[in-house]
């Protein structure tokens, strides 16, 4: 049972951490089939040579999805002609960055690591559309699919957009996510809690190609994964296990992978797949040693926790114990996002049932007769295309507005600091280990969300306030492991070194005058 309930949460913490990002993509490929149409996707990814890679790239990391979302929207760019390399190489590089994760690492400790890490994402992305083109479109003629018929201007094209997401979320790709939420979830459920402390070593050969082995057929959302990167600077962790991480482990996963080979053939995804993963173990063995910056290197890191099982072994899981901790991954954007991804599930099935010919769309895409009334503000004839073009550009909007969102102010964030810090102290006291724990993790994600928000505000963090924020988080990992190690007492005696801490910590983000 203990097993059974660590796989359950691992499934839903995926789920729920996937959901947003996950939307997005199914709201892009409804744009581009019912705003672009096939000859503006097209036209979107156009160009010759390296021009054509270069703007997939470009594209995708503007786009705030993840290794499940971009699958929605690469099938949609396969049904509308555009080249298999150009995809291949908007796969790479979509879910790796956007302008989320892009601000949260630019506050970490060494920025120059995470900027040199994008143009190699971007080389990459860029030599592996070239490698496929080469290997298996050089003899090849693209047939652009014929046209389908695209909704006429008004509500009609706004409903289509809808209607076609309701499908999407019910549809092939929901079958690939399954596959990536349930192999990660079971994964993760079956490692022993804290197995990977002691693994990914700046002195260890062996961790990037570890690093690789893991993150490449689990699931990894993109902010976590900027997190880790930071923990594993903190650290002073392998660089090129962080490489491996930010390129293969957010970048890929075993229902993307699972869906390359349904579309593009087994044997020829497995040998690109294949060149693309030495590729980048070798850039990250390259990284290891010149981006290197720490001084000293950590014994162990809780970076990895969320790959293994979340309960500590000989502890007895509880329905309460599971539900609380998939409630954890469920922050600002999650709410919303689940509510519209079950909203578009139930439209959807309710289309299979009661609409499975499509009629719906047939009408959708039937102009009305000429009249000589005057045309409403809804339905004037704004080009699809250039409809198309803003609503991407509005996503990218969104992506800015979610940042100042899901990043708050200094004065928000220390209210909630200062609550969840209560807390966790509160715990410690009483004895209640589980809850303790659970409160100085999310005691410490609000501190790095804190700094993001701040430097997102004015440009820029003082190198003062990062050391004493960092000086807090190392005492609250060895608060965390004491009571990991069911060290009561020791917990208990960190308490006032912690609250020294948190004071000067506290001093160096003051209020606005």
């Amino acid at each position: 049972m203990d097993l059974y309930w660590s796989v359950l949460t691992r499934v839903g913490q995926t789920a729920v951490e996937a959901s947003s990002t996950f939307l997005v993509g199914i709201l892009v490929a409804a744009v581009m089939r019912r705003m672009l149409g096939s000859a503006g996707t097209r036209k979107l990814f156009s160009g010759e040579g390296l021009k054509g890679l270069f703007r997939a790239w470009f594209i995708g990391s503007l786009l705030p999805v993840c290794s499940f979302g971009v699958i929605p929207v690469a099938r949609e760019m396969k049904r509308a002609g555009v080249r298999n390399s150009t995809i291949l190489a908007f796969i790479l590089a979509a879910p790796q960055l956007n302008p989320l994760s892009f601000l949260y690492g630019l506050t970490l400790s060494e920025p120059i690591m995470i900027i040199c890490f994008v143009f190699a994402t971007m080389a990459i992305a860029i030599v592996g559309g070239e490698i496929w083109k080469r290997l298996f479109e050089k003899n090849e003629t693209a047939i652009p699919p014929e046209d389908e018929a695209m909704p006429p201007p008004g509500i009609k094209r706004l409903a289509a957009v809808l209607i076609t997401a309701a499908r999407e979320t019910v549809g092939p790709s929901l079958y690939y996510v399954k596959v990536g939420i349930l192999f990660t979830g079971l994964l993760a459920g079956m490692i022993p809690h804290g197995a990977l402390s002691m693994t990914m070593r700046h002195d260890d050969l062996t961790s990037p190609a570890l690093m690789t082995l893991i993150g490449v057929p689990m699931y990894s959302g993109v902010l976590p994964s900027m997190m880790r990167i930071g923990l594993i600077i903190e650290h002073g962790n392998s660089t090129g296990a962080a490489f491996a991480l930010f390129e293969l482990g957010v970048g890929l996963n075993i229902g993307l992978i699972l869906f390359l080979f349904v579309q593009f053939g087994f044997f020829r995804i497995l040998l690109w797949l294949s060149l693309v993963i030495l590729l980048s173990l070798g850039i990250a063995y390259g990284v290891e040693y010149p981006l290197y910056f720490a001084k000293e290197e950590a014994s162990h890191t809780h970076a990895f926790d969320d790959w293994t099982s979340p309960f500590l072994s000989g502890m007895e899981a509880t329905p309460d114990m599971a539900g609380a901790k998939i409630l954890e991954k469920v922050e600002v954007l999650e709410p919303v996002a689940i509510v519209v991804l079950l909203f578009f599930g139930l439209v959807g099935l309710g289309l299979i049932v009661f609409d499975s010919r499509k009629r719906l769309e047939k009408w959708f895409t039937t102009s009305p007769p000429p009249s000589d009334q005057p045309t409403s503000i809804w339905n004037r004839g704004v080009p699809g295309p250039v409809l198309g073009i803003i609503s991407l550009l509005g996503l990218v909007a969104f992506s800015v507005v979610a940042l100042f969102i899901y990043y708050p102010d200094r004065d928000q964030a220390f209210v909630d600091i200062v609550q969840t810090r209560t807390e966790a102290i509160s715990a410690v006291r009483s004895g209640n280990k589980e809850e303790a724990i659970r409160r100085i993790q999310h005691w410490d994600l609000l501190t790095r969300k804190l700094q993001v928000g701040v430097f997102l505000r004015t440009g820029r963090m003082q190198a003062e306030a990062t050391e004493a924020t960092e000086a807090l988080r190392e005492d609250l990992e060895e608060l965390r492991d004491a009571l990991l190690a069911d060290d009561l007492a020791k917990a208990k005696e960190l308490l006032p070194k912690v609250e020294e801490t948190y004071r000067k910590f506290r001093s160096h983000y003051p209020p606005k005058k």
